[in-house]
């Protein structure tokens, strides 16, 4: 359980109520990693640490993450327990997608409407810039004070992906509230000193901290009984070395290159085995290995509830992250980095992703590549094979004090307490 400490900034003045009502507001589900690895340990920590506190949380649920009715009520009890009252309305994609997205925009604002006038709410906080820039136009219409939870710029991660034209409705509109936002917002987050540097040439209003993506290290360790039961599962052998990819495949990270590097990694040591945990379709991802010439025999898909994460990585002797080292790319902050290192787990990255490539080399705890070409993977697998053949003991520790000091919670939890006591 997350233990207060006490707060360190000062409550804006004029505000005199004995409750502090906030809208958080959240374009993702309830049990999307982003959420439930980010923002939702600093909002438990700050309503323990502040009891006059009470949230209002806005969620959009995705059929990527579902809940069965009966996870559902163990949500609001849990959330009930740190003052939070759920509100989770349903996420629209597919055709006619910015139809669908202003759709959702408009029922998100008119409960934002109604909880500013049932509950006195004074700021609403937004995880990320989508929702932020939907929670932002939100603020300004109703007189609320806005928070930017993890600020990053996702308008230049789609550009960098070719996933939206510069010239493209979609680009252009998010571009422009991201800056509006980064400019005027009250409170921003961000998870990198390279978007910290980037707000400060703009001159950005906005009382800034960092807050990179974290993880609760009480929760997410090394758990031998965890190996034993994923091992067990799949099957793999006891002696078997696994290269862990958890994530996502396409969009904003590496598709087909993740095969031509675990097939590259396969020429190099046929006895390794690739474990993959991604909420993405098997079969594409199957199809991606067979036409890379990964034997099936070598590898397993599967996917996992966000509660058992940490036994797949414990599973693992070496992970994987998969994003491709483009401009904007500098402003990430991915989660799983985070998850690995406290599991105990060294990881391969491409240089110029966040600070992950700089804490990888500087603790050693890490192999940072230019691409995930064929080449560049021969070349660094010396490195690799030397994490896969450490001491384990040694190595668990060595990690895992490298996870805690960069993306520990606890490292960050009087940040958290310094924002929300400004609510």
């Amino acid at each position: 359980m997350l233990q207060p400490t006490p707060a360190t900034a000062p409550r804006p003045t004029g505000q005199t109520g004995s409750v502090r009502p906030m809208i958080i507001y959240v374009y993702n589900s309830y049990d999307d990693p982003l959420f439930r690895g980010i923002l939702l340990p600093f909002m438990k920590h700050a309503a323990l640490a502040q009891p006059d506190l009470r949230f209002h949380l806005i969620t959009y649920e995705q059929e990527d993450w579902p809940l069965t009715p009966e996870q559902r009520r163990q949500v609001r009890a849990d959330l009930a327990q740190y003052r939070t009252v759920w509100y989770p309305l349903t996420w629209h994609s597919g055709r006619f997608k910015l139809l669908k997205k202003a759709y959702d925009l408009v029922l998100g604002t008119l409960l934002v409407l109604r909880l500013r006038l049932t509950t006195g709410a004074g700021s609403i906080g937004a995880l990320c810039t989508i929702a932020g820039s939907f929670a932002f136009l939100m603020a300004k219409l109703m007189g609320l004070r806005y928070y930017g939870f993890w600020y990053e710029p996702h308008s230049e991660f789609m550009r960098d992906f070719n996933i939206w034209p510069t010239s493209g409705l979609a680009f252009r509109g998010l571009h422009y509230m991201e800056g509006l936002s980064g400019r005027h917002a009250d409170v921003l987050t961000t998870g990198t000193v390279h978007m910290m540097r980037r707000l400060e040439e703009w001159g950005s209003k906005a009382k800034v901290f960092k807050l990179p993506s974290c993880v609760d290290e009480n929760k997410i360790y090394f758990r031998p009984e965890g190996r034993q039961r994923v091992r067990a599962t799949l099957p793999i052998q006891a002696e078997t070395r696994v290269i862990l990819y958890l994530g996502k495949f396409g969009g904003i990270y590496y598709d087909r290159e993740i095969a031509t590097m675990f097939r590259t990694l396969h020429e190099l040591d046929p006895a390794l085995f690739f474990l993959i945990v991604s909420p993405d379709p098997a079969s594409h991802i199957a199809g991606l290995m067979q036409e890379e010439g990964v034997p099936a025999t070598h590898y397993a898909v599967t996917r996992s509830p966000y509660s058992e994460v940490q036994d797949y990585i414990s599973a693992a002797d070496f992970g994987v992250v998969a994003i491709p080292a483009l401009s904007a790319q500098q402003f990430r902050s991915p989660i799983k980095v985070g998850e690995y290192l406290c599991c105990g787990l060294p990881y391969l990255v491409c240089r110029g992703i966040s600070e992950d490539d700089a804490v990888a080399e500087q603790k050693r705890v890490g192999v940072v590549v230019k691409d995930f070409s064929a080449p560049e993977i021969r070349a660094a697998y010396p490195q690799i094979e030397q994490y896969l053949h450490e001491d384990k003991d040694e190595q668990r520790r060595r990690c895992r004090a490298a996870g805690i000091e960069y993306r520990g919670v606890s490292q960050y939890l009087s940040t958290a307490e310094a924002i929300f006591a400004t609510v």
